[in-house]
């Protein structure tokens, strides 16, 4: 099974920022020619909590075929199931495990912990080296945005928990571009600048849950 894989989108309304809603839209629209049922969002998919649900639910109704998983990350920690109308959109805030060919560890951002603390609570319910993680935060190996205003560290993945746990991969927002490291920790970076600062060609991700395989595609922006 193949599954894209997007983050930090930072919606707000269509009126105020529709290059973020085309850039999703832009996803959405590109799968059903790649074959690709299910699409991932780390987190940040709405931006300081301006969120416009009743936009976004319209957007996901409009691609029904594509199953939508989400997180919520630093700038949206109230994101909920309960907020969403669209049969296809399913939110995780709590730690959540799902079946999407293997296992896929949702885990949503929480203040003042750690990705670590939040993948021994479920280890006991994953086997080694065949379970991905999904989160939204800081790999700690010094990879940051150049120009982030966003200082400090935000719900740490260290390595030493990636030895002792052994996800097959890590898929991880916060980050606006994307980033490869150690070839198991994958950022997909924004599918839309949000800043001038934020140059170069926007992509998505699509991961390969028979080889591990990871693939980059553009995403058409405004």
């Amino acid at each position: 099974m193949k599954i894209a894989v997007t983050a930090d989108v930072h919606l707000t309304t269509r009126e105020d920022n529709p290059e973020r809603f085309n850039a999703l839209e832009d996803i959405l629209g590109s799968l059903d020619g790649l074959g690709i049922e299910h699409l991932i969002i780390a987190g940040d998919l709405f931006n300081k909590d301006i969120s416009n649900y009743s936009q976004f639910d319209e957007l996901c109704e409009q691609h029904d075929k594509v199953m939508v998983h989400l997180i919520p990350g630093n700038h949206d920690p109230s994101v909920e199931a309960s907020r969403f109308t669209a049969d296809n959109v399913h939110a995780y805030d709590e730690p959540t495990r799902v079946d999407l060919d293997c296992t896929f560890l949702f885990v949503p951002y929480q203040l003042g912990t750690s990705m670590g603390e939040v993948i021994g609570t479920e280890v006991e319910n994953l086997e080694p080296g065949k379970w991905i993680l999904v989160g939204h935060g800081d790999y700690c190996r010094g990879i940051r945005q150049a120009g982030s205003d966003e200082q400090g560290t935000y719900m740490p993945l260290f390595r030493s928990d990636i030895d002792r746990y052994k996800p097959r991969d890590v898929l991880l927002g916060h980050i606006h571009i994307h980033h490869s490291i150690d070839g198991k920790v994958h950022y997909p970076g924004s599918p839309c600048g949000l800043d001038i600062s934020e140059v170069g060609r926007r992509n998505f991700l699509v991961y390969d849950t028979e080889n591990a395989a990871i693939s980059t595609h553009p995403v058409n922006t405004d």
